[in-house]
């Protein structure tokens, strides 16, 4: 017997821990029907609660340490990320292990009961976004990522795939339970109506899909190292000239020179120097220009005044290199830049140029990393200063527009992982999603793979498509359907960093979703209802 349950939970753990698209995507379906339900089916033969509750703990606790073993690449992180986590893997395996307790011992699973699991997990998942700067990584629902069945997401979102999966899961160990044609019948239509969907969602939007609505675009991935972009202590002689780093993105860039791009896109914290910092002698910046693109006319350059330059040192900032180059290919840009202010916030942000334009336009980023760019407690700040870090990021306030040829939604790095937030650009008028992203600091994991993930499930959730440029990671322009038309991925072949431009086109065709009009809150509620119904009356009907 003992044998037995082994085999089932390791089973089991194999198809959960490894069914998502950055380890083993052809296992993602087989999570979505049956992983949960297998080690279920385990662990109902013990009586008591608490041992329900640490082995089923134990279980979805290793599965998190595979899942986020990207968090194991120290580099740039020190050895403090691994306790962090360690630490986030034991809180999710206590959170399924909680889940875990409604497991009947040894009687069957009633309809109610199973409604009150799926929908107990779908709010523990949604609670995570709320802790510190918010959690959002490896969700149940992202299964699906792979398969028509992502399409589901347009009803719900990612919380209510995840509803979904345990639903699913717990209607098989309901059929493996009960046995019976019917049953297992039952089980087998629940797990392909999100598949049933996909497949009826992307027929019917194809067919309404037109050619008139086409946009061009132009992605930079500048492929560096953390210690190449910024000086590190310890790393200094990896460090690039911030000119070096200018001229190679410009040399990306030269290489579509025949085309024209409605919009170049460049990624997070792009360059060093905070926006406004006059660090570059204007004679220099002109010369590199000149050396990539040849003779140029002056007009490109914008007037050496505040914030792109002071006349008086003939000096000049980033923002002079952007406007010039959206000034050079009559392009929009937008790109990733550190801004300080003078009352001392300084803001991670994302800046957008019109072509010879001084109609200058700021996001700034809302969800900030803890203790990379903001400090939730005090008594951590002697932990921060021993990797160098003294200085953090105020959070900006509102997910405002680019307004151009079409009204932009941007968002940076992580922000693309919370649906709600998301959601706030495309409610207030969004066609386009930017995310500017940099995944370096954890460099040679799965972290890129699991991030744009992420990024496909905000398409299909909001219906408009997403590009996203990245320092290094996963370079994309995603249509509003959740497909990936042309991607830059970290590595090339040789596990080599890839850098360079991607130039795509893409259908700007949009449309209205379910989750759009009530974002989490429709599958909250829903739970929130299942969940209550249970509780008021499980034993009055022996639930």
């Amino acid at each position: 017997m003992r044998a037995e349950i082994f085999l089932q939970g390791l089973i089991s753990f194999l198809i959960v821990a490894f069914g998502i698209p950055s380890f083993a995507p052809i296992l993602g379906p087989i999570a979505a029907a049956l992983g949960y339900a297998i080690f279920w089916r385990a662990i109902r033969i013990y009586p008591f609660a608490k041992q329900r509750f640490w082995r089923a703990c134990l279980w979805y606790g290793c599965i998190s340490l595979i899942q986020l073993s990207w968090m194991t690449a120290i580099e740039y992180q020190g050895f403090y990320i691994l306790f962090v986590w360690l630490s986030l893997s034991l809180w999710l395996g206590m959170q399924f292990g909680l889940l875990s307790v409604l497991i009947p011992y040894n009687r069957s699973l009633k309809l109610p009961r199973i409604l009150a699991i799926a929908a107990l997990w779908t709010l523990l998942e949604w609670s995570r976004y709320y802790f510190l700067c918010g959690y959002s990584w490896n969700l149940s629902g992202i299964a699906f990522c792979n398969t028509s069945a992502i399409q589901f997401a347009a009803i719900f979102g990612v919380l209510g795939l995840s509803f979904w999966v345990i639903f699913v899961n717990l209607i098989g160990l309901r059929s493996f339970l009960k046995k019976g044609i019917a049953n297992y019948l039952i089980w087998l239509g629940l797990a392909f109506v999100p598949y049933l969907f996909g497949w009826g969602h992307i027929f019917y939007h194809e067919k309404h899909m037109t050619e008139d609505k086409q946009f061009s675009c132009l992605l930079v991935q500048t492929g560096l190292l953390p210690s190449e972009k910024t000086p590190i202590q310890g790393k200094i002689r990896a460090f690039i000239s911030p000119y070096e780093q200018w001229r190679k993105i410009l040399v990306h860039l030269k290489e579509h020179q025949d085309k024209s791009p409605d919009l170049i896109v460049l990624p997070e914290a792009a360059v060093p120097f905070s926006s406004e910092t006059n660090a570059y002698e204007f004679k220099v910046v002109e010369q590199i220009f000149f050396e990539i693109f040849g003779e140029i006319p002056n007009r490109i350059f914008p007037e050496m005044l505040s914030p792109y330059g002071d006349p008086s040192t003939f000096r000049v900032t980033n923002l002079f290199w952007a406007q010039s180059i959206a000034n050079l290919y009559e392009s929009e840009i937008v790109l990733g830049l550190d801004h300080a202010e003078e009352g001392g916030n300084s803001y991670n942000s994302a800046f957008h140029f019109i072509p010879f334009s001084t109609a200058l336009t700021r996001y700034d980023k809302r969800v900030l990393m803890p203790l990379a760019e903001y400090l939730p407690f005090r008594w951590l700040m002697p932990l921060v200063k021993n990797y160098g870090i003294s200085d953090f990021f105020t959070p900006g306030t509102n997910a405002s527009l680019f307004y151009g040829k079409v009204p932009l939604s941007a968002s940076i790095c992580y922000e693309e992982t919370f649906p709600d937030k998301v959601r706030e650009g495309r409610l207030n008028g969004g066609k386009l999603f930017v995310n500017m992203t940099n995944d370096g600091w954890y460099s040679s994991s799965r972290l890129p793979s699991q991030h744009f993930e992420h990024a496909k499930f905000r398409a299909i959730e909001n219906g408009i498509p997403l590009i996203r440029s990245c320092n290094t990671g996963v370079t994309a322009v995603v249509d509003s359907l959740g497909r990936c038309i042309d991607r830059i991925d970290q590595h090339d072949g040789k596990k080599k960093l890839q850098s360079g431009a991607l130039f795509a086109s893409m259908n700007l065709y949009e449309y209205s979703t379910p989750f759009l009009f009530w974002g989490n809150w429709g599958i909250v509620f829903l739970s929130g209802l299942f969940f209550g119904i249970f509780l008021c009356f499980k034993k009055q009907f022996h639930w």
